[in-house]
């Protein structure tokens, strides 16, 4: 965990990109490798996995948005949404956090939900949560976080 908080916090520009990536497919290979984990091993790798995803999607930069959202994507593909409730809870959390004032972070979080795709009809209940969490943001000031809630 220390060397995945590390990965995100690189400053430098150059560095950032690949260090976003790289973190992304780390958490994307512990996640997918976690389906056979006892339940008490799930709960200790996401009560530190949970804080540390969480400050990743609040410091985004739009060059780490598409290293997450792949990450997200192979965490997700071709796998029983019943198995990872965790991630699901986490994605629906995206939504729940309140609006920030920067559109980047904002239609980011929005692109990141879009990876439930993945799941399609199998989560009736998060899918639902979203659409009247989206009608409440129609409203929203900036155009481009609208056309991410509208896709």
């Amino acid at each position: 965990m220390e060397q995945l908080n590390a990965l995100i916090r690189v400053e430098i520009k150059e560095k950032q990109e690949a260090s976003q990536r790289v973190a992304a497919e780390i958490v994307a290979g512990m996640i997918r490798g976690s389906k056979y984990w006892t339940l008490e091993m799930l709960d200790e790798l996401w009560s530190k996995l949970t804080p540390f995803l969480n400050e990743a999607c609040k410091n985004l930069s739009s060059e780490a948005v598409l290293g997450w959202c792949d990450g997200f994507w192979l965490i997700m593909a071709d796998v029983d949404p019943r198995r990872m409730y965790r991630v699901v809870e986490f994605m629906h959390s995206l939504i729940n956090t309140p609006s920030t004032t920067s559109t980047l972070i904002e239609t980011s979080r929005w692109h990141l939900v879009q990876k439930l795709e993945n799941f399609e009809w199998r989560i009736p209940a998060v899918w639902h949560a979203i659409n009247d969490h989206a009608k409440d943001m129609l409203a929203h000031p900036y155009k481009s976080v609208r056309e991410y809630i509208a896709s």
